[in-house]
């Protein structure tokens, strides 16, 4: 069996990438009188394992002895040098050809894609490594500066004026009533049953473990008196206001 393999990563979103790697398989295998039987698409980075993506996985779970991989680039089939390396040696065990458009055969020890290939591996490994270095220099640069970063906004911020992270009095009030019941030693359940009567959502016990843990030395104890009203006036009848 013949297996085109093609990947692109979330980033390039747009379907003309897939497109053009298919162009360049066929291309290839037009002039070395080969044919694709199955096709195997994956949305993924390229620094992720072959056997950890969905449709890599499934391709290899799909190898025979005299099975052929066509791949448009080496880039295209992955960015980890280690990764790349062990596939290499486990195919050439098993009799299985990887072709990659521009190199030719990279299995074969007197192809002279086999040697290309290791430069070129080690070449893609760097450019992965140097990019990531890249992002956690952003990164860092980002946080010193109070900037969001991606992902979610942590509780009690919001996202302000050129993606500054500003406080949201909201948020922190109701961190400030989890903190301020917490010091008075109230359990976690009726913690929860409080949050929930004062801010008219559900609230869940993990949830706000995970922000006690996080902010404990958060409290803000200029705010005492308010609190103790809040939790006064919304917990009486459970009994657990002590003022």
């Amino acid at each position: 069996m013949i297996y085109g393999y093609v990947r692109k990563s979330n980033e390039e979103g747009v379907d003309s990438s897939f497109e053009t790697q298919r162009y360049k398989i066929n291309s290839y295998c037009n002039l070395k009188g080969l044919e694709i039987d199955e096709w195997f698409y994956d949305v993924v980075s390229g620094g992720t394992l072959i056997t950890q993506r969905t449709q890599g996985t499934l391709m290899s779970s799909k190898l025979k002895k005299g099975d052929i991989i066509v791949c448009s680039e080496l880039s295209r089939y992955s960015r980890s040098h280690i990764g790349l390396v062990n596939d290499v040696e486990k195919y050439r065990k098993n009799k299985i050809q990887l072709h990659f458009t521009d190199l030719g055969d990279v299995i074969s020890a007197d192809s002279l894609g086999s040697v290309f290939y290791k430069i070129l591996s080690i070449m893609s490994e760097w450019y992965r490594t140097s990019l990531s270095e890249k992002q956690k220099i952003t990164k860092d640069r980002m946080k010193k500066q109070n900037k969001y970063r991606g992902g979610r906004v942590q509780f009690s911020k919001d996202i302000g004026e050129n993606g500054v992270l500003v406080d949201c009095e909201k948020q922190k009030r109701e961190l400030n009533l989890i903190l301020g019941l917490r010091q008075k030693d109230t359990k976690l359940k009726d913690i929860k049953s409080f949050m929930e009567k004062y801010t008219g959502r559900k609230w869940w016990i993990s949830y706000i473990h995970k922000l006690i843990k996080r902010h404990e030395t958060d409290y803000y104890i200029e705010n005492e008196e308010m609190i103790r009203n809040q939790i006064c006036q919304v917990e009486l009848e459970r009994n657990i206001c002590d003022v």
